[in-house]
């Protein structure tokens, strides 16, 4: 719901969005790789599931404490902001940059350990598609 809209927008609606991710390193890892992207999608896998059926919404909105009270737990709620997909993209630029800047670790369902080493990768750009046709960017 993006309250500062004019038009429909404003109104409850869903997109079906796909998430883009541009790394850099300066050299290959021992798999000549820049990273292994299972690894990447393990470490915010739950940070961008959290958007799959949930209702982002202006902290601002009048509706939202009712939001909260009839859907508890689905409502992800932006700080004086819109939920456009340019507030979107910058909030996982962030995220990532922040999981790539300090590292992580865990295990695949199968049992495999994964790793991204801190500070080995750089996290270029986000780009989040609203449409097959409409996206914003954000990075450096």
């Amino acid at each position: 719901m993006l309250s500062k809209h004019a038009g429909r927008c404003r109104y409850p609606h869903g997109h079906t969005r796909r998430i883009e991710v541009v790394v850099s390193a300066e050299s290959l890892d021992s798999n000549e790789m820049v990273m292994d992207f299972k690894a990447l999608k393990l470490a915010v896998a739950h940070h961008i599931e959290r958007y799959d059926h949930a209702m982002a919404v202006n902290s601002n909105d009048p509706l939202l404490s009712e939001m909260k009270r009839v859907h508890p737990g689905s409502v992800i709620e932006f700080q004086d902001q819109d939920p456009t997909t340019e507030i979107m993209a910058k909030e996982l630029y962030d995220y990532v940059s922040k999981v790539l800047a300090n590292g992580w670790s865990g295990t695949a369902k199968d049992g495999v350990p994964y790793r991204i080493e801190p500070g080995s990768v750089h996290l270029d750009r986000i780009r989040v598609w609203e449409t097959p046709t409409s996206w914003a960017e954000y990075g450096d």
